[in-house]
């Protein structure tokens, strides 16, 4: 296990606050970290037999942040603690977890580490060799020499992700093809030096982003009716299961194809979405603090929620109202 202590810094969250983007990251460089602890090399001197550098190549990551603490709650300049513990099945194939949280209080004892409390995250990587050092893109699997590697417990089993990965590869998350909304993809061009260096991959945690990009727009454009921009802006991160078959390069383009849940206007909060009184005070309490408006303080009964259209009318109701 590694644990490393940050400071957040203008590097991870600009001026602002932590978002998915920069906690991936933070996770990726202790995880790199972690692989050669102790071993007196740096990540970029992890090698082969062959003298190729190697590098852990995710390919399963599943990230989960508890709904009453979101990833904005910690800000610029806050002390926070993030651990990893890392497990190897043979010689390439890695298993590892993940907590964040204020510095202190990432446990060394895994049994004690709170997911309840702090954003986690299970993840499966491969290690393969850097694409800088072969022809093409296709990912070549390699073992590291003995030296060049942390001692790792052992997995006495396959990871669950090896065969989670075919099955989502065939039927998408087991989701029923009835019920989905087939939308034309969006585009997206890499920019250059922007989301990936000329001649290397991009980093993983760019998915993310990128994901993030065609959500709004589908959101906010393509959907009918669509949301208001306003309440697209404040979406949080609960939960995100990815799962990674091939990476790309500067200056190429994406096309990001989605299929959405059908949930219009009329569909029922209680009813249909399952929410219960502590799901809608909880979403009531996490409006106010991503809007700053609370409607229920003016007048309006928590009764009123009773439909994803009357969220959407009662919030944009009140946000209008305080711009004006």
């Amino acid at each position: 296990m590694l644990i490393e202590n940050h400071e957040l810094t203008m590097s991870h969250v600009g001026l602002g606050n932590l978002n998915e983007y920069a906690l991936l990251l933070l996770f990726g460089n202790a995880h790199s970290h972690h692989l050669t602890d102790g071993t007196g090399f740096r990540p970029d001197q992890m090698a082969d037999h062959q003298g190729l550098i190697l590098y852990p190549a995710y390919f399963m990551t599943h990230l989960k942040v508890p709904s009453d603490k979101p990833l904005d709650q910690y800000r610029l300049w806050d002390e926070v603690s993030v651990g990893v513990d890392i497990s190897r099945f043979g010689e390439t194939i890695l298993e590892s977890d993940y907590l964040f949280g204020p510095k202190g209080a990432v446990s060394s004892d895994k049994s004690e580490w709170d997911r309840g409390r702090f954003p986690s995250m299970k993840a499966n990587s491969l290690i393969v060799v850097d694409v800088t050092q072969t022809e093409g893109s296709t990912r070549k699997v390699s073992a590291p020499k003995a030296e060049c590697i942390a001692e790792l417990s052992k997995l006495a089993k396959p990871p669950y992700a090896l065969m989670r990965s075919k099955k989502v590869r065939t039927d998408a998350f087991g989701m029923k093809p009835g019920n989905l909304k087939t939308a034309d993809p969006v585009s997206y061009r890499v920019p250059v030096d922007q989301d990936a260096a000329p001649g290397h991959a991009m980093v993983f945690a760019k998915f993310s982003k990128i994901m993030d990009a065609a959500e709004f727009e589908w959101m906010t454009r393509r959907s009918k009716p669509g949301f208001p921009v306003s309440i697209a802006r404040h979406l949080f991160l609960l939960e995100r299961e990815t799962y990674y078959y091939g990476n790309c390069f500067a200056d190429e383009e994406l096309d990001i194809s989605y299929r959405a849940v059908e949930a219009g206007d009329d569909v029922r909060v209680i009813e249909d979405l399952g929410f219960s009184s502590l799901d809608i005070a909880q979403l009531v309490a996490q409006m106010e603090m991503e809007t700053g408006v609370d409607p229920f303080s003016q007048g309006e009964t928590i009764s009123s929620i009773t439909t994803v259209g009357s969220i959407c009318d009662i919030y944009q109701k009140y946000m209008d109202s305080a711009q004006s």
